[in-house]
């Protein structure tokens, strides 16, 4: 059952394990929780790849300034 579930999440709405994993990673930091908290909740081990997400969401925002 969860595997159709996760062949059809993929093919039609193109949707999967990484791309939720970052979009609540990006909400938990766009809702001002701590990088290290996020760490610590997503198990990274290294702050670095917390401040990505950090990174990809500024630029974001600022592209959206733009329009």
């Amino acid at each position: 059952m969860v595997k159709r579930i996760k062949v059809y999440a993929v093919k039609e709405l193109g949707i999967n394990t990484h791309s939720l994993r970052y979009a609540r990673i990006t909400h938990m930091l766009r809702n001002n929780v701590s990088p290290s908290i996020v760490a610590k909740i997503t198990g990274h081990k290294k702050l670095d790849y917390i401040l990505t997400y950090t990174q990809i969401k500024t630029a974001e925002e600022a592209l959206r300034s733009i329009r």
